[in-house]
């Protein structure tokens, strides 16, 4: 026989899903004389007879409060997330740093935090492009979490998502309203014309692109995806055509890809500081010079 240890069930910080995941927990991967094993989502959402999403978001939960681990294992269909009880000593002493290292929030088997991000702003572009609700992504995400799902082509999944939503005929399509939130601003238009107005100002054979305002769309993605601000991308259009990065410009022909470079050029920018060693706001050199005297 094995018993539920006390320590979880003293826990005051879990739901009730999480609670009722607990026993399925123990009762599948707990066995007397064997090794602890593990139980994947669909299997516990089967058992539940729950939705998977919400398996999936509370499994998630439970990791984050250091009484599940998760481990990746390699069976006929591809590679699969497994849960595990935590051994009682690693969770009562767990440090409180091990939640905030807990970094794989996306569950997608093949694809690293770098390409999720990118699948997330080619996510957000498509479904501006075919006028539907953003939210469309976070289902598509939860779905492909809850299923252990693999692929080479995220990109090519996610269209045909959102292929499937537009034969459908669901209720997804976004109000003339919600159309004009999400339309690039006027800062953000100025902003691409910024930057083409450099680019045409270094190559006398660059044609003006006639869509300005998918430009705008991409310089939009940058600041919604990447927490970024309009200052932070005049700066580095700013930084390309200096002298100090002249060297990395052929890599920038277009809005697609000042967007797809952004993260390594913004570093660059924070690193360089134009070659001048600056002192913090509101300090005189002068009255450094004075103090010292």
């Amino acid at each position: 026989m094995i018993t539920l240890p006390l320590c979880l069930i003293d826990r005051d910080d879990l739901t009730l899903l999480e609670r009722a995941l607990l026993p399925l927990i123990v009762r599948h991967t707990l066995t007397w004389g064997e090794k602890p094993g593990e139980i994947d989502a669909p299997t516990l959402s089967r058992l539940l007879r729950h939705s998977p999403r919400e398996v999936v978001e509370a499994l998630d939960a439970l990791v984050k409060k250091g009484v599940l681990a998760t481990r990746r294992r390699k069976t006929a269909d591809g590679v699969m997330i497994a849960y595990a009880l935590l051994p009682q000593k690693e969770a009562i002493h767990l440090p409180p740093t091990a939640v905030a290292e807990y970094t794989d929030h996306s569950y997608y088997l093949n694809l690293t935090n770098d390409a999720y991000t990118e699948l997330y702003a080619f996510a957000l572009e498509t479904l501006d492009r075919e006028g539907l609700r953003r939210e469309i992504f976070d289902d598509f995400n939860l779905y492909q979490r809850s299923q252990n799902r693999r692929s080479f082509d995220w990109a090519a999944e996610f269209e045909r998502w959102v292929r499937k939503e537009l034969a459908s005929n669901a209720p997804a399509l976004i109000s003339a309203q919600e159309v004009e939130v999400q339309k690039p601003t006027s800062e953000e238009f100025e902003t691409a014309r910024y930057f083409i107005r450099q680019l045409a100002s270094i190559d006398p054979q660059f044609e003006e692109p006639f869509d300005v305002l998918s430009w705008a769309k991409q310089i939009k993605l940058i600041i919604d995806t990447g927490g970024y601000t309009l200052g932070d991308v005049k700066t580095v259009i700013d930084w390309l055509f200096s002298a100090k990065g002249d060297w990395f410009r052929p890599n920038v022909p277009d809005a697609y890809h000042l967007r797809k470079h952004f993260k390594r050029l913004i570093a660059h920018t924070r690193s360089f500081r134009d070659g001048k060693s600056r002192l913090p706001d509101g300090v005189n050199l002068f009255d450094l010079y004075e103090k010292m005297d």
